[in-house]
C-alpha cells in the first residue's frame, strides 16, 4: 500500500511539473504603458465561417455539359489587440491561392485540401473624436475601399490587396454628413530581372447623407491607377478571362492595354413598410486605354462597364430573409479581369447577364442560399474561346 502510494505521490508531482510547463509556454508577454506594467495583449477574438455549395454550370458551346460539383469554403480570422491603438491580424482560408476565390471543390478522391494565409496586417487606429475614425493597415489586408455588391464588377469580394491603406471617415454637422477617404497602395508584383515593378494606387472619396422619408444616400468616387500592367503577366495564380493580352513573343500573357479606372458607386437605403430596401450602382471607365491593342479589328474602345439592382430585406438576424437582382455589363477592358467577380461566368470582363438571389437566415449563425447568373459574351471577336454560362449555386454557410 505505501508503495501504491508512493507510485500515486509521483505520478501527481509529474502532472505538476508537465502542468507548470505549459503555463510557462502560455505565459503572456508584458510591457509598461504609461508607467504601469501589464499584459502585451489586451484582448483576443477569433471569428470564421464554413460554406457548403452546390453548383451547377451550363456552358452553351457545342461539346460541353452541364456540370455539377460541390465544394467549400473555409475562413478563420483572429484579431490580436495591443496597447496604444495597435492590432495585429491574420485570416486563413482553404483553397489553391487564387487571389479571388478561397473555394475548394470535392475532388480527386478525397485527398487533402490546402490552407493559405489570405490576411497578415498590423494596424493602427488611434481614438481621435467621436465623430470620426482613423485606421492604418499595412500587410495583406482587407480591402479597404467602400464597395456595395454592385463594385463586384471590378473587386471580387474575396480578394486581399498585398501594401498599405489608410482610411478616414468624419462626420461633419456643418456639411450634414459623414464624408470618407480611403487609399490603397498596393504591390502587385516584382520581378528580380527587373526595374518595372507593377503596382496598384487607388483612391477613394465619398460621403452619406440623411434623405427624405428616412432613406440614406452613400456614394463615393474612386481612381484606380496601374503602374507598369503592360510590362509582364503578374504572376497571378488564376488568369480572369476577357482582357485583350499579348500573343506572342515577350511579354506573352501580358496586359495589351493601360489600365486607369474610374469607378462611381452609390447605394440609396430606404425601409418602405419596415423592410431594408438597398438599391446600387456602379459604373467603370478605362480612361487609360492605349489604341495599340491586341486582335485590333475593330474600331471600339471596349472599356465601359456597369452593374445596377436591389437588394430586399438582410438575412442576418433570426428568421430573416433577402432576394436580390442585379443586371452587369463589364467590356473587354473596363477593368482588370483578374480582379472582378470570379462566379459571373467563369469570371472576367467582356460578359453581360443577369444575377439573382434568394437567402433565409433561421438562425443569426446560419444561412442558406440559392443564386443564379445568366451570362452571356459582349463580343466574342475580341476573346474566342470565351462562352455563354449559366450557374446556379446552392449555398449552406454557418458562422462561428
Amino acid at each position: 500500500m505505501k508503495r501504491r502510494n508512493l507510485f500515486l505521490a509521483l505520478a501527481a508531482v509529474c502532472v505538476f511539473a508537465a502542468t507548470s510547463a505549459r503555463a510557462q509556454v502560455l505565459k503572456l508577454t508584458q510591457t509598461v504603458v504609461n508607467d504601469q506594467r501589464r499584459k502585451l495583449i489586451e484582448q483576443v477574438s477569433l471569428k470564421g465561417d464554413v460554406r457548403l455549395r452546390h453548383e451547377t454550370i451550363n456552358k452553351k458551346s457545342p461539346g460541353n455539359v452541364a456540370r455539377q460539383r460541390q465544394r467549400f469554403r473555409f475562413r478563420l480570422q483572429g484579431d490580436v489587440n495591443l496597447p496604444e491603438y495597435w492590432s495585429l491580424g491574420i485570416r486563413l482560408v482553404s483553397g489553391a491561392g487564387e487571389q479571388v476565390s478561397p473555394n475548394q471543390s470535392f475532388d480527386n478522391l478525397g485527398s487533402g485540401k490546402g490552407i493559405q494565409i489570405d490576411r497578415l496586417f498590423v494596424k493602427w487606429s488611434p481614438f481621435l473624436s467621436e465623430d470620426g475614425k482613423l485606421e492604418m493597415t499595412a500587410g495583406k489586408i482587407g480591402n479597404p475601399l467602400w464597395r456595395p455588391y454592385s463594385a463586384d464588377a471590378v473587386w471580387d469580394p474575396d480578394f486581399s490587396p498585398e501594401g498599405a491603406a489608410q482610411k478616414i471617415e468624419w462626420f461633419i454637422a456643418p456639411l450634414g454628413g459623414i464624408y470618407f477617404f480611403n487609399a490603397l497602395q498596393m504591390a502587385v508584383d516584382e520581378d528580380s530581372s527587373s526595374t518595372a515593378d507593377q503596382a496598384l494606387f487607388s483612391n477613394q472619396i465619398g460621403a452619406e447623407y440623411k434623405m427624405p422619408f428616412d432613406t440614406r444616400l452613400r456614394l463615393a468616387g474612386s481612381w484606380n491607377e496601374w503602374v507598369n500592367e503592360r510590362f509582364s503577366t503578374f504572376g497571378q495564380v488564376a488568369t480572369g478571362e476577357g482582357n485583350r493580352r499579348v500573343a506572342g513573343g515577350p511579354g506573352t500573357g501580358a496586359l495589351a492595354n493601360e489600365f486607369s479606372v474610374l469607378e462611381l458607386s452609390a447605394q440609396v437605403t430606404a425601409w418602405p413598410m419596415g423592410r431594408q430596401v438597398r438599391m446600387q450602382g456602379t459604373y467603370l471607365k478605362n480612361t487609360g486605354h492605349v489604341s495599340l491593342r491586341e486582335n485590333a479589328s475593330d474600331f471600339h474602345r471596349e472599356d465601359q462597364g456597369y452593374q445596377v439592382g436591389a437588394i430586399i430585406g438582410e438575412a442576418k438576424l433570426p428568421k430573416s430573409w433577402e432576394a436580390a437582382y442585379f443586371y452587369k455589363w463589364v467590356e473587354t477592358d473596363a477593368t482588370v479581369a483578374d480582379l472582378t467577380d470570379s462566379d459571373f461566368g467563369d469570371g472576367g470582363t467582356n460578359r453581360r447577364g443577369h444575377i439573382a438571389w434568394l437567402g433565409y437566415s433561421p438562425r443569426d449563425w446560419m444561412q442558406v442560399k440559392v443564386k443564379y447568373f445568366y451570362t452571356r459574351v459582349i463580343n466574342a471577336a475580341l476573346a474566342p474561346g470565351l462562352d455563354d454560362i449559366n450557374r446556379t449555386q446552392l449555398d449552406l454557410v454557418l458562422k462561428f
